[in-house]
């Protein structure tokens, strides 16, 4: 008994039209919506080996269908109970996929930090971005993830879930980039965001599994995690391979061309003292790129060896913000939070 299949059962119930009782005619006065709801249902799936279902749009809809109330995520957030059906359009700004090696990589559930009108235009009280978690049984398309590997796009979602402070996509959510067939707004704020995103500041209400902004000042570098490394400027593969004509040059079996101008990607993990979060250790993994053309890969070698010895007194000191970062975990003994600098779609 799956409880957010049952949810939409619920929601969906009595149905718009009379049910017929199974063993009577159709034109039976035995025809009536005061009947229970179904205790159990059908999951209907595409037999194994079949990868193309064929859907007929022009196909009148039945009246027995009511489409999705659409709301905006501040009222969605706002809503008391556990396993709640709920629908609503979003701005993807980040997505992240679950990092557990034991779990195989088509098993592992995906994380979207989206956010909307209705979000970014209240106090404090509520989040700016919400984590939406989805499921290894939701099955993104092929459209969605080609978007979102691109740029940061508009999402409708359909049918997830809400429950214990989460939103949830589950094998009965869908995910789309235009609007749906049928719909109703339900009085939802729909609108576009005009202006620049804004991420809630870390405070002391962050938690692990988040994004904020983050500004302070560089009280300290962990030298023994700097390193540095050169990647493609095409596709940014990071494993570059020696030109099997030319030693002296630097090859990428993604794009199966040379690299002449590669970039050199640098990791520098730094220590920050924040007025928000004053009695923690702000803890940032904080990235930066540069590029260069590289006439051999003796040139670069020695770039990468001078680039890590930098001096650590030209960095103390230094004021940064405002830093997007992921939240990657959040104790109190010690106090500390550890982020990682990011950069949205």
């Amino acid at each position: 008994r799956a409880l957010g299949l049952f949810s939409l059962i619920d929601s969906l119930w009595p149905p718009v039209v009379p049910v017929k009782v199974p063993g009577q005619s159709q034109d039976s006065e035995m025809m009536t919506t005061n009947v229970p709801p179904p205790s159990f249902c059908y999951i209907l799936t595409v037999q194994s080996g079949e990868i193309h279902v064929e859907v007929d749009e022009e196909e009148q809809i039945s009246n027995l269908y009511q489409p999705p109330a659409v709301h905006g995520l501040k009222e969605i957030l706002q809503i008391d109970g556990c396993n709640e059906r709920c629908s609503f359009w979003a701005q993807v700004l980040y997505l992240r996929l679950q990092t557990k090696h034991s779990v195989p990589v088509n098993q592992r559930e995906i994380w979207l930090f989206v956010t909307d009108s209705t979000l970014q235009n209240v106090v404090h009280i509520i989040p700016k971005v919400v984590a939406v978690s989805v499921a290894a049984s939701c099955v993104l398309s092929t459209e969605i993830t080609e978007a979102l590997s691109v740029a940061s796009r508009r999402v409708f979602f359909k049918d997830a879930l809400w429950g214990n402070g989460r939103i949830i996509c589950v094998e009965r959510t869908v995910l789309l980039l235009q609007k749906p067939l049928l719909y109703s707004a339900a009085g939802a704020d729909l609108s576009e965001l005009t202006g620049p995103v804004r991420l809630d500041e870390l405070d002391s209400t962050t938690q692990a599994n988040s994004i904020c902004a983050v500004r302070g000042t560089v009280v300290g570098v962990n030298e023994s995690t700097a390193f540095s490394w050169p990647t493609c400027d095409r596709c940014g593969n990071g494993k570059l391979e020696l030109c099997p004509q030319d030693r002296g040059l630097l090859y990428c079996n993604q794009c199966s061309e040379v690299v002449i101008s590669p970039v050199l990607k640098m990791q520098l993990e730094v220590f920050l003292s924040c007025p928000s979060r004053c009695q923690s250790t702000v803890k940032v993994k904080v990235w930066h790129k540069m590029s260069f053309r590289v006439l051999g890969l003796f040139v670069l070698i020695n770039m990468l060896l001078s680039l890590q010895s930098y001096e650590v007194q030209s960095v103390l000191g230094k004021e940064v913000g405002l830093l997007n970062c992921y939240v990657h975990s959040v104790t109190s003994h010690p106090n500390c939070v550890a982020l990682e600098e990011i950069a949205l779609l």
